[in-house]
């Protein structure tokens, strides 16, 4: 009874951090936009103007979860896990992404572009790698999805927005920087 008790205690403990994780996030996401709605000045009929856009750091905070998952399947050679996250990044970025609603601090003009080319080559090429179910395959996808991930945060002056090339870890990376980087 005693190893149930701690097992149960451990997975509370998981849980617990896990939600602080993604409160932490949320909290992230919502200051890094403004919570307003749409004016209706650019919008082309009744609905835009009453449903406004979701913004860019939603669908980020989605595409990490997925993107984060995806590496811990395949860290757990559950490839068909990986394979099917792979695919809803791709589905993200092919139905959210262009429609959402861009950060309103920070350059932006790049993010159009930068992210048709993500759907064209980085999507495909990490489920094609899952499908694989090769371990050494999924790595260099996701190594190469994680490279272009972070030159996109840094061109968006983002870049403390920092995601692992080692699937397996949480996404955005949580570990704890030396002393003389945290106090700037």
């Amino acid at each position: 009874m005693p190893d149930s008790l701690a097992l149960i205690k451990s997975a509370a403990t998981h849980t617990t951090c896990r939600t602080a994780f993604m409160a932490v996030l949320a909290v992230l996401v919502a200051c890094s936009r403004d919570g307003t709605s749409t004016t209706g000045a650019a919008s082309s009929g009744p609905s835009a103007a009453s449903a406004p856009k979701t913004s860019l750091g939603n669908v980020m905070v989605q595409v990490a979860r997925r993107f984060e998952i995806a590496g811990r399947a395949a860290s757990a050679n559950r490839f068909e896990l990986a394979e099917f996250e792979a695919g809803e990044i791709e589905e993200l970025f092919e139905d959210d992404v262009p429609g959402a609603e861009l950060p309103k601090e920070g350059p932006t003009a790049h993010i159009p572009a930068m992210a048709k080319a993500f759907l064209e080559t980085n999507a495909p090429e990490l489920k094609k790698a899952a499908a694989s179910k090769d371990r050494a395959a999924f790595a260099v996808a996701f190594q190469h999805t994680a490279s272009v991930c972070n030159g996109c945060h840094q061109a968006s002056a983002k870049g403390f927005i920092q995601v692992p090339s080692e699937p397996g870890s949480a996404v955005p990376d949580l570990d704890p920087l030396p002393a003389s980087s945290a106090a700037h």
